[in-house]
């Protein structure tokens, strides 16, 4: 198998990352926890505590009016509040996880602080899906789902997941919020699109899979997301409240896809998304802004989080919600109405019901917890149905190893967690994955690539920002290039006669675009057209340096640097255009994804182009015909 032997040293550091568990409470062995007499032994407002997940991505000390800081050490406050309240869990960002150190002494903290008043340990999320949504300050990043789904080999989805699933246990944390297991066919997706592995729901359900076995083999807690799906959709949840209008039929055949392949193997979690699925459920609700019929989204729909996933798909492990600060929630429905509607519909966790800065926001979660002792009192809902949800959460922990009490000490741990997080091996493995995934839709004999460049040469490289800049330079020195090299970083700029001189003085151009959504009309600019607008920058300046080259004869590489439906903007360009499914760059010593990196040596001819398009790339000009088809990617 591709990857043998860096794959059984993986494994091998996994079980030593093993040997080192975050703080526990004390409760003994584990096999010899009673989940229902601690469910006995538990006041309601700790049941319902025990559903919620706060985050504590940054504090105001001292006072709510103070200025926030980032929470990379526990303060005696924020131990204070999770000691008082008994969490099911916490949420971690990246303001928390900066290093290694930092972030297992923290989680070490919060641990102990549960443990005061609580026997239960806390569920310790982390979104770290890989590509460009990832936590771990110091972790190894890869290149992402879609690089994955490009390279058309599972086993790298696998690697994915069993990379970051040892990373995260190795600073104590125990939920990694992933995969992403949306089905992205809608090319104007602005908040999935390289997040998911592709747009065929067989190919999403197989790397999905994979990638949760690899989460799961670390002792780590996989979550597929969104439910029911989030990868057809124009509008983003985080500000907005998108709608999927489909039959059921399609669903079936599409979305649901990649959920049913992880049901049946057996994920533990799965994360709702805050969508409309009329064709699931068409009840309303009423809109706080004006009382208007609102249909229910997913995440508080009995009608979908219990009857559909659990009595129609089988789903038996723990739902979680998307976090429920998100607009789709908040503008509609209120913090507090949607979280008791959230546990209404069945859903056991809730990620984020409202946003704590200091002590006095705390408030926000007795709020809660009334509301949900209230609904039971007024019997919308049920103790019963309270303690199934508790049973099934305390059930995971026990059969991740949670409840086990600490046997190394914080030193050996800290040790442990700075030799696992990009090791060599994770290095390694993200290098190769990124390099295969580099896919060429176009490439001409003479001003294609790869580049043959000397001492003479001059390479004119133009990236978005500055950090992509420095991640292309950076890989060309490394790689032993040689030529001398001009940069300019190019957002909110159009191009111009500067510009121009540039290339004129140059031998060679290297143009990175940067797309979320490839919609140039919609966006206030013709890609063709410079129309002088400062909002056309993302299209009309990559446009211009691409033609302006083809005009001057120069060699030219474009890559695209996010979704893959921004290179249909180059139907035009005489030299290569290439996708590389990620867009961050070179920043504190860090390269935060490998994916330009290995773009730049497939460039110079370091490396060849061997991935294939996990998607369909529509033209520009009309959306129904398609200028790239799933599966097409050029070798040289």
């Amino acid at each position: 198998m591709k990857y043998s032997i860096i794959l059984s040293s993986l494994t091998a550091l996994m079980m030593s990352a093993g040997a080192a568990p975050s703080n526990r409470p004390k409760c003994g062995k584990v096999d010899t926890v009673d989940i229902d007499k601690l469910i006995s032994e538990m006041t309601l407002e700790q049941k319902i505590a025990q559903r919620l997940l706060p985050d504590m991505r940054n504090w105001n000390y001292g006072s709510c009016s103070n200025k926030a800081a980032n929470v990379e050490v526990m303060n005696d406050e924020l131990a204070a509040s999770i000691s008082k309240y008994s969490f099911g869990g916490m949420v971690l960002f990246a303001e928390n996880v900066v290093n290694a150190e930092n972030a297992t002494r923290l989680i070490d903290a919060m641990q102990k602080a549960n443990a005061v008043n609580s026997k239960i340990p806390l569920f310790v999320g982390v979104d770290q899906e890989g590509g460009i949504v990832t936590r771990l300050g110091n972790g190894t990043m890869l290149p992402g789902n879609m690089a994955v789904g490009a390279t058309g080999d599972p086993n790298n989805a696998y690697l994915s997941g069993a990379i970051t699933g040892s990373e995260l246990k190795a600073i104590g944390a125990n939920v990694n919020f992933a995969p992403d297991a949306d089905v992205n066919i809608n090319y104007q997706n602005p908040v999935i699109g390289v997040r998911s592995f592709g747009s065929h729901a067989d190919l999403v359900a197989k790397n999905a899979v994979q990638y949760q076995t690899g989460v799961k083999s670390a002792g780590c807690i996989s979550c597929g997301k969104h439910f029911p799906g989030h990868g057809d959709t124009a509008t983003d949840s985080h500000f907005g409240l998108p709608l999927v209008n489909k039959t059921l039929e399609q669903i079936q055949g599409v979305e649901l896809v990649p959920f049913k392949a992880l049901i049946a193997n057996d994920v533990d979690m799965i994360m709702t998304a805050h969508i409309q699925y009329p064709a699931l459920d068409d009840t309303t609700i009423p809109n706080i802004v004006d009382g208007s019929p609102l249909i229910v989204p997913a995440t508080l729909s009995k009608k979908i989080m219990t009857d559909f996933l659990r009595g129609t798909l089988g789903f038996k492990g723990v739902s979680i919600t998307d976090a429920m600060n998100m607009e789709a929630i908040i503008s509609y429905v209120g913090n507090v109405d949607a979280t008791a509607r959230a546990i209404r519909a069945g859903v056991d966790v809730i990620i984020m019901p409202a946003l704590v800065r200091c002590v006095a926001n705390f408030t926000l979660y007795d709020d809660v917890i009334n509301k949900v002792k209230k609904d039971i009192a007024d019997k919308l809902y049920s103790e019963d149905e309270l303690d199934t949800s508790i049973k099934r959460i305390l059930t995971l922990k026990k059969k991740y190893n949670l409840f086990a009490p600490v046997t190394t000490t914080i030193e050996k741990r800290i040790e442990i967690a700075n030799a696992t997080l990009s090791n060599p091996k994770h290095k390694e493995i993200e290098r190769n994955m990124a390099r295969d995934a580099i896919t060429l839709l176009k490439n001409d004999p003479t001003y294609g690539i790869p580049f043959k460049t000397d001492e003479t040469s001059k390479v004119a490289v133009f990236m978005p920002d500055a950090t992509q800049i420095a991640s292309a330079v950076r890989t060309m020195q490394s790689l032993g290039v040689r030529a001398n090299f001009t940069t300019f970083p190019f957002t909110n700029t159009l191009f111009n006669d500067t510009i121009k001189a540039m290339i004129d003085a140059s031998t060679h151009v290297v143009i990175g675009s940067l797309v979320t959504k490839n919609t140039p009309a919609i966006d206030g600019g013709d890609i063709f057209i410079d129309t002088g607008k400062i909002g056309s920058w993302a299209y009309s300046f990559p446009a211009g340096v691409s033609d302006y080259a083809k005009t001057t004869k120069k060699p030219i590489a474009v890559i695209s640097l996010r979704n893959p439906y921004d290179s249909a903007n180059f139907e035009r360009t005489t030299g290569a255009v290439l996708c590389a499914y990620g867009f961050k760059g070179y920043t504190n010593g860090v390269f935060g994804q490998p994916n330009l990196p290995a773009a730049i040596s497939t460039v110079f001819g370091h490396s060849k182009p061997k991935g294939r398009l996990p998607v369909d790339i529509p033209s520009v000009f009309d959306n129904s015909t398609i200028l790239y088809p799933f599966g097409f990617g050029l070798s040289l």
